[in-house]
């Protein structure tokens, strides 16, 4: 059996290259939708989703499939004329979302380069972790209560006009403050691998 040819250093650097631009396209993939609805609630001229339980218009069928009940859950709402109090708070609800994951990318990009400088465990590797894992819990806690406040805000504001359709609520989605936690997790042990590393430096 034949061992299969070593890769060249030139070879481990292009895929290093492709990995670090795969996770800038998905970062701004992730962050550009959230800063421009941020952007568009701050001036009035983006929309929101909001939560519903507005019946779905139906008739009774003859034969065939039909529809006993159904009820609408969201609805993508532009409005115009909310109170600067909130909009301020869905902005900034937007804004919470956009910046941890902005920050995560940075730290992914930093590890990428530090492999591609032989260089995996580094201090400055423990402290972009750190920073991306609190922003990633901080801001998943900030984003879904400044926001969730703006979306009931704005439901009690619109639900004269809307013929109370809209429910004073929001969903809550703990996921990104879960990776927050793996993230900070990540950083205790690129800390130890530094400290590894650091002992281990003129033994080989």
């Amino acid at each position: 059996m034949t061992n299969p040819p070593p890769v060249s250093r030139g070879m481990e650097r292009g895929i290093l290259i492709l990995f670090m631009a795969a996770a800038a396209v998905i970062g701004l993939g992730l962050a550009v939708p959230a800063a421009q609805q941020a952007i568009g609630v701050a001036t009035g001229a983006g929309g929101i989703s909001m939560l519903t339980d507005a019946a779905v218009p139906h008739t009774d069928a003859v034969a065939g499939a039909a529809i006993s009940s159904a009820t609408f859950d969201s609805a993508w709402v532009v409005a115009s004329g909310l109170d600067g109090g909130t909009r301020a708070l869905l902005a900034l609800g937007a804004s919470f979302g956009a910046v941890p994951t902005a920050l995560t990318v940075g730290a992914v990009v930093l590890f990428l380069l530090l492999m591609m400088w032989r260089r995996p465990f580094h201090r400055a590797l423990i402290v972009a972790t750190q920073v991306a894992g609190a922003a990633l819990l901080i801001g998943g806690i900030l984003s879904a209560g400044l926001g969730g406040l703006g979306r009931m805000m704005a439901a009690t504001e619109l639900n004269p006009v809307a013929g109370d359709v809209f429910v004073v609520g929001f969903r809550f989605d703990p996921a990104w403050m879960l990776v927050g936690v793996g993230v900070l997790a990540l950083s205790f042990v690129f800390s130890y691998g530094t400290r590894l590393q650091r002992d281990t430096e003129g033994l080989v």
